[in-house]
């Protein structure tokens, strides 16, 4: 009797070790399991858009009748916190088009290198507002002249929403403003007025979280 007790008593630990080992097995495994709506690791956003392109000189009033063409973006980083991403923005418009004073084909553009900040209120929420700073460029290309252009500095700030697709892929609308300074010096030396270039845009983006 005290054999059969023995040998019950001692099966059910080596049960019992058995499933702990597998437990401890699966958690030491290369599986995910950080739930799925935390935000984590690297980030990327892929994004198009319709951008309105507008200018004005220092001591001008108001900017000029807005011009709207494509636009599109490209941002990478990482997630410092479920709240908060840290990364890299390259944007830019461009508008192609016939130039009767000129009679040439001439393509006018804007845009910016800029490290932003996305802060989402919420952990488990989508919105999140974006900010940055970076250098910026607008300028045509003329066939004949080449490249004319002037570099300068500026900011980006933006609105934006993460509608889930799956684990890793998120539709991602956006807003989001542009806005760019620079100043030259003319053949005397002579520092003309700034150059003020604003662009808003509204689009649409693709965000893609690989993971850890």
């Amino acid at each position: 009797m005290r054999y059969h007790v023995a040998v019950t008593s001692l099966s059910l630990l080596l049960v019992s070790l058995s499933v702990q080992s597998a437990e401890a097995q699966r958690r030491r495994g290369l599986v995910d399991i950080t739930p799925s709506s935390d935000r984590r690791g690297l980030w990327m956003n892929i994004g198009v858009g319709a951008g309105t392109e507008s200018s004005k000189f220092e001591g001008e009033s108001s900017y000029t009748e807005g011009l709207t063409k494509p636009a599109g973006s490209f941002r990478i980083g990482g997630t410092v916190s479920p709240n908060f991403r840290l990364g890299a923005e390259i944007t830019g418009w461009a508008d192609r088009h016939y130039d009767s004073g000129l009679q040439d084909n001439v393509t006018s553009y804007v845009g910016g290198l800029f490290l932003i900040g996305q802060f989402y209120p919420s952990r488990k929420a989508g919105f999140f507002a974006k900010g940055g700073l970076g250098v910026t460029r607008v300028g045509e290309d003329i066939y004949g002249p080449g490249d004319l252009h002037e570099d300068g500095f500026g900011w980006t700030a933006g609105l934006g929403y993460e509608v889930r697709l799956n684990r890793s892929l998120f539709l991602t609308p956006t807003v989001d403003v542009l806005q760019h300074r620079s100043q030259v010096r003319d053949g005397a030396g002579v520092l003309q007025p700034a150059l003020y270039d604003r662009l808003v845009t509204f689009g649409v983006a693709l965000t893609i979280q690989p993971g850890r």
